[in-house]
């Protein structure tokens, strides 16, 4: 099965010249939690993926509530990884090995639902995913392409804070 691991371009290129992998989310330990690297099954954009940022005029947190917000403003890259294997966990199963209490897991499934997310499509890895074990990247131009100098050049050409 394809997953997706959707970020923004920003990140995707820090991630490419130093890391050389998806590494475990940090946020996720410092909250108590198992530390993992999400993927979506879905092909299409993952509504738990949109970003958020500081507004510099008044210091409140905004997140991006679209695709297109945040493509219009960060762009989008996402990386693909086939899970023939399996080695990835279904939120079901995280949800066991995570650390959250059931009232604070299904509090988040209420609040992602909400927002459009179906997390039946939610997987994870709570180790690093080196690149060597990823398909492909791909960034969004006015569809998802592979991640190439001429594409990545366009896309952030595309996105206004970018600039």
């Amino acid at each position: 099965m394809l997953l997706f691991h959707y970020t923004h371009i920003k990140t995707a290129i820090d991630k490419i010249n130093m890391d050389q992998k998806l590494i475990v989310s940090k946020t996720d330990k410092d909250n108590g939690l198992k530390p993992a690297v999400w993927f979506s099954s879905d092909n299409n954009f993952e509504v738990t993926a949109l970003k958020g940022f500081i507004n510099n005029d008044n210091g409140e947190y905004i997140r991006f509530k679209t695709f297109e917000e945040q493509l219009n403003k960060i762009g989008w890259v996402r990386f693909v990884i086939d899970d023939k294997d399996g080695l990835l966990i279904g939120w079901k199963d995280y949800v066991h090995v995570s650390g959250l209490s059931e009232r604070e897991w299904k509090k988040m499934e209420e609040n992602y639902i909400e927002l459009g997310a179906n997390t039946s499509k939610w997987f994870c890895s709570i180790e690093d995913i080196h690149y060597e074990n990823l398909l492909k990247a791909e960034v969004f131009t006015n569809k998802w392409v592979e991640m190439n100098n001429n594409n990545l050049k366009i896309a952030i050409e595309n996105a206004d804070w970018l600039k």
